[in-house]
């Protein structure tokens, strides 16, 4: 009596043999998932990228432009030039240190020292009013 043998074909590993009433037919076992996979993975592919872009648009039309102005501030007791600028500071500024610095150069001091009853320009980024059509 002969026994048949199952091979697989380890070139793609994917075979798989089945005994039909004709004699033993080799076929492929996963090539509906790959095609439903390969074509979900696409379509999951181009909704992350839209919703990527999405948000990005938002994000930019939420943000609203920003204006350097100046604003002139008294000197209370107990002050410090450190408490002062983090009243104002903003991304915008960069660094906070960068900020007090630049602060100093505004106020052409060379320390941190600074006295009660003085006042200090301080730069600091506003919003843009919006213009309105009349």
């Amino acid at each position: 009596m002969m026994t048949r043998m199952i091979t697989r074909d380890f070139r793609c590993g994917m075979y798989i043999a089945k005994r039909r009433r004709d004699g033993w037919k080799r076929s492929f076992l996963f090539r509906n998932f790959t095609n439903r996979a390969l074509i979900s993975f696409l379509v999951l592919f181009l909704l992350l990228l839209s919703l990527f872009f999405a948000t990005r648009v938002l994000a930019a039309e939420n943000e609203k432009p920003k204006q350097k102005t100046i604003v002139s501030v008294c000197i209370a007791p107990g002050d410090n030039l450190w408490n002062i600028a983090q009243k104002y500071y903003s991304a915008e500024c960069g660094s906070f240190s960068d900020y007090v610095n630049e602060i100093k150069r505004s106020n052409s001091l060379r320390s941190d020292t600074i006295h009660t009853g003085a006042y200090l320009i301080v730069p600091y980024y506003t919003d843009l009013p919006k213009l309105t059509d009349n």
